[in-house]
């Protein structure tokens, strides 16, 4: 992986652009281009969510870490070596010119916590389910199965 470029945006997030070409077969490439937006939460979240739930926002707290991350690809495959830096730079070009705008835009970075909450959500709500349902519940008194032989019996 090869850093191409690296910069800043107004609402907070820093872009990197980086190529991740590879060699196919012979002089054939798949040329990749990858752009990361990173938004840092070290000095706060974009927006505030509700939930209630104390341990289910423990829990999203601690996988959502200290930054969020999305990522583009962009690639072509079986590109000719002589011709994979023309078609990395227009990867870069087009990249460039349609995504930063959107990447750009001040509510950006709120969308993407929101999402990044959403889906964290639904992931930790669902291992706390399964914890909760793997525990062992309260002693019982377990004397074996119930009884329903009289359902069987004929009637008189």
């Amino acid at each position: 992986m090869i850093l191409l470029e690296r910069g800043s945006l107004e609402n907070g997030l820093q872009l990197a652009f980086y190529d991740t070409s590879r060699v196919l077969a012979g002089d054939r490439w798949l040329v990749e281009l990858e752009g990361r937006a990173i938004y840092s939460l070290v000095d706060g979240w974009p927006l505030e969510p509700e939930e209630t739930d104390r341990e289910l926002r423990q829990a999203i707290v601690d996988r959502l870490g200290t930054e969020l991350q999305f990522t583009l690809r962009r690639n072509r495959h079986f590109v000719d070596q002589r011709d994979r830096e023309e078609v990395l730079r227009q990867l870069l070009a087009a990249l460039k010119e349609h995504m930063v705008a959107y990447l750009a835009a001040p509510v950006f970075p709120a969308r993407l916590f929101a999402d990044t909450w959403r889906r964290l959500k639904e992931e930790c709500a669902l291992e706390i389910k399964r914890r909760r349902l793997a525990a062992p519940g309260p002693a019982e008194d377990d004397n074996g199965p119930d009884d329903f032989s009289a359902i069987f019996r004929p009637r008189p």
